[in-house]
């Protein structure tokens, strides 16, 4: 008998425990309270990788046949259109930071300095959307081999 009356009150004692966090509940948050779940800052370089995730998504999908040819071809350009904005975004901040102020903006170079940047970026990686360098093998992002450049300025005889 005591054993039996030992067995109920450990059931209940683990039932209790279980079903503390659902009888406990949580009162609703007041306004001026941080939610739990805190959503992160709209910044340009956030909305950047949102698009690119979202374009390998895509990707994924048209190779996997879940979107087709016309959706996906919509979709990529949505998308494309906003990690374009959010890279522009980028350049137009970072343009801003590298002008020291009061001082005025350097004129671009002309002629055959004007046709090529000076530190001329490779590019972006075609499988995970990560920017190389053009002296770049390996992509930064996601290690795959980049496609080989051809040297600028000779020719292959």
């Amino acid at each position: 008998m005591i054993t039996t009356i030992l067995g109920l009150l450990l059931v209940l004692a683990a039932a209790f425990y279980v079903a503390w966090p659902l009888l406990a509940g949580t009162s609703p948050p007041s306004a001026g309270a941080a939610s739990p779940v805190a959503e992160e800052p709209s910044t340009p370089e956030h909305e950047k990788e949102l698009a690119l995730r979202a374009i390998r998504e895509a990707d994924f999908d048209h190779r996997t046949g879940k979107l087709s040819d016309e959706d996906y071809a919509v979709l990529r350009e949505e998308l494309e259109g906003r990690a374009f904005s959010a890279m522009a975004a980028i350049d137009a901040a970072n343009a801003l930071h590298a002008v020291p102020a009061g001082s005025a903006p350097v004129a671009p170079p002309s002629g055959a300095a004007a046709a090529r940047p000076a530190a001329e970026p490779g590019g972006f990686c075609p499988a995970c959307g990560v920017r190389f360098a053009r002296d770049a093998r390996f992509c930064p992002g996601c290690g795959k081999k980049l496609p080989a450049a051809t040297p600028r300025g000779r020719r292959r005889a």
